[in-house]
């Protein structure tokens, strides 16, 4: 029951992790430029749709 409820803790933390290493990209990105910014959102957003649809498939 406790290895479950790491396991579960474990997937959070990574998406946790991989969603503020994508915001922390895209931040970086506004940064240096405006519109490196505008396309580091917009392949941010497909990267997080296309895991999304691979995750709501499984």
């Amino acid at each position: 029951m406790i290895s479950n409820f790491m396991k579960l803790i474990w997937k959070y933390f990574d998406v946790i992790c991989f969603l503020a290493a994508i915001i922390f990209a895209v931040w970086g990105c506004f940064l240096l430029n405006f519109i490196a910014g505008i396309f580091s959102v917009a392949i941010s957003l497909v990267i997080i749709g296309y895991l999304s649809e691979k995750i709501a498939s499984l």
